[in-house]
């Protein structure tokens, strides 16, 4: 039950990602929208607003500072090196954080480090051809994949040793990192910018709260997921997620890939298909001597 549990966390995680990718999408397409310090700072005040309503607070924001401090560094690392590369290889160099997941564990199987192989090779060969001279971006977005790798990390310990909730740890986040983004608002003339422009009409203000609650969903369904899974599990959702969109891009959309891409998305599957068999096999492993103490109790 525990399994099949941790593998729904992992689909509501992947839809979840799937969906604030869109939103976020549109709201820098339909409103060339780029302040990066009022998105997070009113998607963090909404957090802690939708956490105070639903649940109770146990602990002390002193407990997750750390935590907060490595969720900073990667969302600001990840939406600054966005905004000077491309889309094509920002995916890319994203979809190599399962090897600094898979890196960071305490003990490592052969048949998963070969799926990681696979994958992460996977995205490089697809990505291949976007390669540029964006030194700095490369290094934004690798430091964003450590950043990320360490957080996961972080976020399950706490889990484990303090018991911290999903929605306790969302809003402990968000109280320690609300300070500080409102003072980059100021300090950046977002605030002034944001009251002084044609951003304050409805249209928009649908979408920007929208964009915020797609972001509240994904943290809580990645710590969600990471309570009942792993931080390698999740690495492996996101970039399954990433493939699947592709796929559907090149099937029914028709948009032309070339043979190196496709060679690429067929290593990444190759990695996926790897990984999801050893874990039948574990789940099998585990279930298997249940059943058959079963039949023995029933046959005597």
């Amino acid at each position: 039950m525990k399994h099949i549990q941790g593998l729904f966390y992992c689909i509501l995680y992947g839809g979840c990602s799937f969906c604030f990718s869109l939103s976020v999408k549109y709201l820098w397409i339909e409103f060339q929208f780029r302040m990066t310090f009022l998105l997070l700072l009113y998607e963090n005040i909404l957090t802690a607003l939708i956490c105070l309503f639903l649940g109770k607070r146990n602990h002390t924001s002193k407990d997750t500072l750390l935590y907060s401090f490595m969720y900073s560094l990667q969302t600001f690392s990840g939406m600054k090196g966005l905004q000077i590369m491309n889309i094509s290889m920002y995916m890319t160099l994203r979809r190599t954080l399962i090897l600094f997941v898979f890196l960071m564990q305490k003990s490592w199987k052969i048949s998963n480090f070969m799926s990681v192989i696979f994958i992460t090779l996977g995205a490089i060969i697809a990505g291949q051809e976007h390669l540029d001279e964006n030194y700095l971006g490369y290094g934004l977005i690798l430091l964003n994949n450590v950043f990320n790798a360490l957080a996961l990390h972080k976020s399950k310990q706490l889990n484990n040793e303090k018991q911290i909730e999903p929605l306790e740890l969302l809003f402990q986040n968000s109280c320690n990192q609300i300070p500080f983004l409102f003072i980059g608002a100021y300090a950046s003339q977002e605030l002034h910018d944001f009251m002084n422009s044609y951003y304050l009409n409805q249209q928009f203000i649908l979408a920007f709260t929208l964009v915020s609650l797609m972001g509240f969903l994904l943290c809580y369904s990645t710590n969600l997921c990471n309570m009942y899974n792993s931080p390698i599990a999740i690495a492996i959702t996101h970039n399954i997620k990433d493939i699947l969109i592709t796929s559907y891009s090149f099937f029914f959309l028709k948009e032309e890939y070339d043979f190196q891409i496709l060679a690429g998305i067929i290593v990444s599957y190759l990695g996926s298909i790897l990984y999801s068999i050893q874990k039948v096999k574990e789940i099998k492993s585990l279930y298997l001597p249940l059943s058959q103490n079963e039949k023995e109790e029933k046959h005597d």
